[in-house]
């Protein structure tokens, strides 16, 4: 039988929050640093300019919501969003000095703000854990306001087939030891690169992504393909 959507929601969700406290640090080490790169990478293909109302969905610990809220400056606003209820209560906590950023829990398929809110959706390795991308992506098109844009980075497979046997070992080998090690459970990693594999590749996910309501989709690789940015904006229909 195949899990059900809800079924879905709940394992992810016990992941996140078991990762919740440490995700941080592992996020930066695992990637040895090059998760900040990527995010600054995702902010300057974004098209967000000063004054730009911003949703981050599955903002994790908000890193990239924070990053989005010095674009926007004092003129404009972010706003967080997170099921995971651990994770926003440490986006919370490290909002110091930024006044235009807002954090609350609620889910990527059923968000809960108006048609035509915000001028930015934006998500960083997040949309590959929402069970239904297709209904998450209705809702980012719904709440953004005409020509708005979408902004996802996402963690991918690389191409070349030499690099990708490392990087296979390392993320199904390495990864979950070193997660045993630190969290007493090697299941958030175990779980990452499978969720890597199991969702769309940058072609497959250009073309939901144009098939659901958006227009100019762009795709941006980096780093031998571990990460892409794909940058979209809502189109007139």
């Amino acid at each position: 039988m195949m899990p059900t959507t809800n079924s879905r929601d709940q394992f992810i969700k016990h992941i996140f929050t078991t990762v919740a406290p440490f995700l941080d640090f592992l996020s930066s080490a695992f990637s040895f640093g090059l998760d900040h790169l990527w995010r600054r990478r995702a902010v300057a293909l974004s098209g967000i300019v000063p004054g730009n109302n911003v949703l981050d969905i599955c903002t994790g610990t908000g890193e990239l919501a924070f990053q989005f809220a010095d674009v926007v400056g004092p003129a404009g606003s972010v706003t967080g969003t997170d099921f995971c209820e651990p994770m926003v209560h440490i986006a919370n906590r490290k909002r110091n000095g930024h006044g235009n950023v807002t954090f609350r829990v609620a889910d990527a398929k059923s968000l809960p703000f108006p048609d035509g809110s915000f001028d930015a959706v934006t998500v960083a390795f997040g949309m590959r854990n929402i069970p239904d991308t297709i209904l998450a992506l209705k809702e980012i098109r719904r709440v953004l306001r005409p020509g708005g844009r979408f902004v996802c980075l996402e963690l991918t497979r690389p191409s070349n087939r030499f690099f990708l046997f490392l990087y296979n070992w390392y993320l199904f080998r390495v990864m979950p030891f070193v997660s045993a090690l630190i969290l007493k459970s090697s299941a958030p990693y175990l779980y990452l690169p499978r969720s890597i594999e199991a969702f769309y590749q940058p072609p497959e996910f250009r073309n939901v992504i144009a098939h659901n309501g958006f227009a100019d989709v762009q795709v941006n690789s980096f780093t031998l393909g571990i990460a892409t940015v794909y940058s979209a904006s809502k189109d007139g229909r």
